[in-house]
């Protein structure tokens, strides 16, 4: 696909500092209760407008409190111990859930995507390795494969290289050509990724770029520039071909590498240097609402914005006093790890865990971002899904490096369900 010119949109460092004056105002101001559907104790919120936008204010409970007695049941676990059967998996890298409650597991260990129904029964096994239709090409220096679902049958699988899309029983829609140099771009074009990571309720597909931008330098030279980290969001046409769309810059970080400078690349006579490369350290945590918005955190603390793709923060969520995020040069501690969402507009927040614990923790906020529970899963979970009525999808892997697939659900103790709830701001 050809590139097209980039849509340059502030950084998300300019939406993310609350001044002291606004802080002041948010401490004056009156609390505002919202009840929750589920039957939960109402729990007072702040509520102000800045710049627009309404700042909501929420708060965990005093020790000894709870928010409506939600936690985590576990009612669904694939993987076996032994390896062998469709439940013996290798390697899982991804997992997409359809609307049925349909599993799809992407095992690049066993270099194919098993598929399960809700209820775990095995039902069939689809893009195994090759260059056929329907079939994908693992490649085994590549570990960052992703798989996910658009409604209403497709299939988008990619590690970054290659994109297949296939239907729900495992036929060729659309293949992708390989890429040489996912990421790569010249300034004012939009990047090109071959791994989609969401889709959206309008049909659109949502993908993650990290790309090094740097000018040339003599060599032996400490090597300056940045890692720009954008999301991008591209329509698709009939015949499932992504198109040119728009593109948010989420974090922008500077480095200072030393070491030979990548190759260069020209245009117009100018030479530039500029490589893809994957930020091992991010600063920021973010996810894809379904109707097209992002939530954006900077891991050191409890602020969440709801940003448009025009760049403008149009809701911001925060947990108590957040303070300001600590400066480039200051040593980062990071107590988030990742964020989801739900189709209520529920948003989940993982919390960064020792490794010694092995557990995952998530704090839950409400549609209207009223703080709703913390409920922990005794495993490690990543590449999580959230779907609809508290449902939470995850991989876990043991001591032994065995994988696993697992359906929680969040409960509430008095009868409570997950639903949008009816916002008075």
């Amino acid at each position: 696909m050809k590139a097209q010119p980039l849509s340059w949109l502030p950084a998300i460092g300019t939406l993310r500092t609350m001044s002291a004056t606004v802080a002041a105002i948010l401490a004056g101001l009156t609390p505002l209760p919202v009840q929750g559907a589920d039957g939960s104790a109402s729990q007072e919120v702040v509520v102000d407008t800045v710049d627009g936008r309404p700042v909501v204010t929420t708060e965990f409970p005093q020790r000894g409190g709870d928010a409506g007695a939600w936690r985590l049941v576990e009612e669904l676990r694939l993987g076996n111990v032994m390896g062998d059967g469709p439940e013996g998996f290798g390697d899982i890298q991804d997992i997409a859930v359809d609307p049925a409650g349909h599993i799809y597991v992407l095992d690049v260990g066993s270099k194919e995507v098993r598929v399960f129904d809700r209820d775990g029964a095995y039902l069939r096994t689809m893009a195994r390795d090759g260059d056929g239709p329907g079939e994908i090409r693992y490649r085994e220096s590549r570990t960052n494969h992703r798989i996910m679902w658009r409604a209403p049958d497709q299939l988008w699988i990619g590690d970054g290289y290659q994109l297949s899309v296939v239907d729900a029983l495992g036929s060729e829609l659309r293949r992708y050509a390989w890429q040489r140099y996912p990421g790569l771009f010249f300034p004012g074009e939009v990047p090109i990724s071959r791994r989609v990571i969401a889709a959206g309720t309008d049909g659109s597909v949502f993908s993650v770029v990290s790309v090094r931008v740097r000018e040339p330098v003599r060599e032996r030279e400490p090597i300056e520039g940045r890692t720009d980290v954008h999301v991008v969001r591209s329509p698709v046409s009939d015949d499932y071909e992504m198109l040119p769309g728009d593109t948010l810059l989420i974090e922008s970080r500077k480095l200072v590498e030393t070491g030979p400078p990548a190759g260069r690349a020209t245009r117009g006579g100018s030479a530039i240097s500029a490589r893809w490369v994957r930020n091992e350290d991010p600063r920021f945590a973010w996810t894809v609402e379904r109707g097209g918005m992002v939530w954006v955190a900077h891991r050191s603390g409890y602020r969440f914005d709801k940003v448009i793709f025009a760049g403008d923060t149009v809701r911001t969520v925060q947990v108590g006093d957040v303070p300001p995020p600590p400066a480039e040069e200051a040593e980062f501690v990071p107590i988030l790890a990742t964020l989801a969402t739900s189709p209520e507009g529920w948003l989940w927040v993982q919390r960064e865990e020792p490794e010694t614990e092995g557990g995952s923790t998530w704090d839950v906020l409400d549609n209207c971002g009223r703080y709703r529970a913390t409920v922990s899963a005794p495993v490690g979970l990543r590449r999580v899904e959230v779907g609809a009525g508290g449902e939470l999808y995850g991989i876990s892997s043991d001591e032994m490096d065995l994988d696993f697939v697992h359906r929680f659900r969040l409960v509430n103790e008095v009868g409570g369900v997950i639903a949008e709830e009816t916002c008075t701001f």
